[in-house]
């Protein structure tokens, strides 16, 4: 019996999330300020890196949802644990379907950046917070701060242009513009800081074909490309990127911006 291909989800939690988000995840639980017994929303949960540990946090006393617009990620989150006090809900950021006042604490890792009305998102996360609940956000600084996805975005640009080329994690990089639409949308005391880790990959290779095969909604044009230009984008970005090879790999700098606030 023949094995059927992994999903992209799958890929993803598989290659992805140890190479990057995960490295993160327990940040957000911190900055979040997670307690026992709260209720607490994940949106644009992905394969679940950070809702799972949310549901460690809160504990059984506590309720975690798990909200993405993608069928696909939230089978690949539920396929990964199955913990009574978890809710896997499908449905946009922009039209959370739950109640005003639901949660003590909303949390998104690296979604604010792809969603098409920022503005109503942040909106619809304040209108499910209880008053004084607490918001976390991480959204990607500019790609300079990442230089080997830098160097895979001037690879896809010679071959496309800068307009099609561009990485969509990293187009929402500008920390007065985030605070901005924070504050925006009626939240308070809101804080910004900067922060950095490792992000590792076996290779460039693995680091370029993990993205192409495991997050193609979320890089734009690159799966677009075909093997053959894989093949040769591959061969520039490991070109690049030597200062970024160590004896277990590729490891670069990426870095973040960590946004809390009130409501």
């Amino acid at each position: 019996m023949s094995v059927p291909p992994a999903t992209p989800a799958e890929i993803y939690e598989r290659e992805m999330v140890p190479a990057i988000f995960a490295r993160w995840a327990p940040d957000m639980i911190e900055l979040a300020q997670i307690r026992a017994g709260q209720r607490v929303l994940d949106v644009a949960c992905g394969t679940g890196v950070v809702t799972r540990l949310l549901a460690d946090r809160v504990g059984p006393g506590g309720h975690v949802v798990g909200l993405d617009l993608s069928p696909v990620m939230l089978a690949a989150a539920r396929a990964r644990v199955s913990n009574a006090n978890i809710e896997w809900r499908e449905a946009s950021a922009q039209s959370i379907p739950l109640p005003d006042s639901a949660f003590d604490v909303v949390v998104c890792q690296q979604g604010l950046q792809f969603f098409p009305d920022k503005a109503t998102a942040l909106a619809e996360m304040r209108r499910v917070l209880v008053p004084g609940g607490q918001l976390a956000l991480a959204v990607w600084r500019s790609i300079e701060h990442a230089p080997a996805f830098q160097a895979l975005e001037l690879a896809l640009t010679r071959r496309i242009g800068a307009a099609e080329g561009a990485l969509p994690p990293f187009g929402f990089g500008d920390a007065e513009v985030i605070r901005a639409l924070v504050v925006g949308a009626g939240f308070r005391e809101v804080r910004l800081r900067a922060d950095v880790k490792m992000t590792r990959f076996a290779s460039a290779e693995h680091m370029v074909r993990s993205v192409a095969s495991g997050a193609p909604s979320m890089l734009g044009a690159l799966a677009e490309q075909g093997d053959a230009a894989l093949d040769s984008i591959v061969v520039e970005v490991s070109e690049a990127t030597p200062v970024c090879v160590d004896d277990e790999g590729l490891a670069f700098p990426q870095a973040t911006h960590f946004i809390t606030a009130l409501r």
